[in-house]
């Protein structure tokens, strides 16, 4: 799947194609990331859509590689505490944005959002 990409944060173009409810990614951001995705999320719900806001884990474990593998290993007693406290969260966020509109993913590693259209 080929997405339209939009560079930093041209609001007029992301405007155009969540009206047209077409599914983009946004590179090249610029300041606070997370900033720049709550101010997409609010423009999604502007329209009226509802979105789900998900972090693309599969990049960042890729990346990770055996630093990533050590240090889980090390704090697994926490890691098992706070992975059911996410667990329980993500159900609850889940069921609050059930059948969203747009997916937002967030790509911490590449500094990306991919913006998709669920519908």
């Amino acid at each position: 799947m080929t997405l339209t990409t939009v560079t930093g944060t041209d609001e007029a173009q992301m405007d155009d194609l969540l009206r047209r409810r077409s599914s983009f990614e946004v590179i090249g951001l610029r300041g606070n990331f997370n900033a720049s995705i709550k101010h997409l999320e609010m423009r999604i719900e502007h329209l009226g859509l509802k979105c789900r806001v998900k972090v693309d884990l599969k990049g960042a474990i890729a990346q990770g590689g055996l630093l990533g593998t050590l240090i889980g290993a090390a704090s697994l007693p926490v890691g098992v505490a706070l992975a059911a406290a996410a667990t329980v969260a993500s159900a609850g966020h889940t069921l609050a944005t059930y059948d969203p509109d747009y997916e937002v993913i967030k790509d911490y590693v590449n500094k990306k959002i991919k913006v998709v259209y669920k519908k």
